[in-house]
């Protein structure tokens, strides 16, 4: 013996780490997949009729995992159910306006609140994802950068102290997938976004909540006018309705 405890004599056995098993993609998250990236990359036109039995017939699978995906993509708000079936939602002059309206109500105050709580954690989480963004606009991968653009908007509204006014801009996740839907295929916009978000980020790492609310407060103006313009450039008829007359 020489001294050394037995328990110190031990042979660390060193196992190698085994690679995770990676599940098998389902029929049904392919038909989901194949049908959000259909949607997604600006393929389908606007108030295109999508009929479940055709899906299934492309598609070549039963019509339950069609079912499925197609109400889950209602849900989700890239497609609007009506009684014939689903249809590719469109983005209207009212719509923008209306949703602009609630968010220059909302957003500006969350923001304020925002620069007032974030923590280091969050800066750095928000900064992560913008990185995200970028890499996902470089690909041109729609999809990478719509689940980095909504983990953004979680991240920094989640931030504010006041519940109520979570929920409230809540509600408008659905208006706001429809125009998401609708824009997110054009490079300009995602480019602007980007911007946005850094602008953003930077006057939540001031601390300044006044900059903060403003910064938000000329982001959705300025996505306002950007949308408008590309709106009335599909709908020529819509130019008689995209300013409102003062209250």
């Amino acid at each position: 013996m020489d001294g050394t405890p037995a328990r110190a004599q031990r042979r660390t056995t060193v196992r190698p780490e085994l690679p995770r098993i990676r599940r098998p993609t389902t029929v049904k998250e392919q038909v989901y997949r194949t049908l959000r990236d259909q949607l997604t990359s600006g393929r389908a036109a606007p108030n295109e009729r999508v009929i479940e039995s055709e899906v299934t017939k492309q598609l070549g699978v039963s019509r339950t995992p069609v079912r499925e995906a197609l109400t889950r993509l209602a849900g989700e708000g890239f497609l609007v159910a009506t009684h014939y079936g689903y249809r590719v939602p469109d983005v209207s002059v009212d719509d923008i306006l209306n949703l602009s309206e609630i968010r220059l109500l909302l957003e500006p105050a969350a923001a304020r609140q925002a620069a007032e709580r974030a923590t280091k954690a969050k800066l750095d989480e928000m900064k992560r994802i913008v990185a995200l963004e970028k890499a996902a606009h470089a690909a041109g991968d729609v999809n990478a950068f719509l689940r980095a653009h909504h983990h953004y908007r979680s991240t920094w509204l989640g931030c504010a102290r006041n519940p109520l006014l979570i929920e409230a801009l809540a509600r408008t996740l659905h208006s706001l997938s429809l125009v998401r839907l609708r824009t997110m295929n054009d490079s300009e916009l995602r480019i602007f976004i980007i911007g946005s978000h850094e602008s953003l980020l930077a006057a939540l790492a001031a601390r300044n909540p006044e900059r903060a609310a403003r910064v938000q407060a000329e982001i959705i103006e300025k996505f306002k006018e950007l949308l408008l313009t590309r709106i009335v450039a599909d709908q020529p008829g819509a130019i008689g309705r995209v300013s409102r007359p003062a209250s």
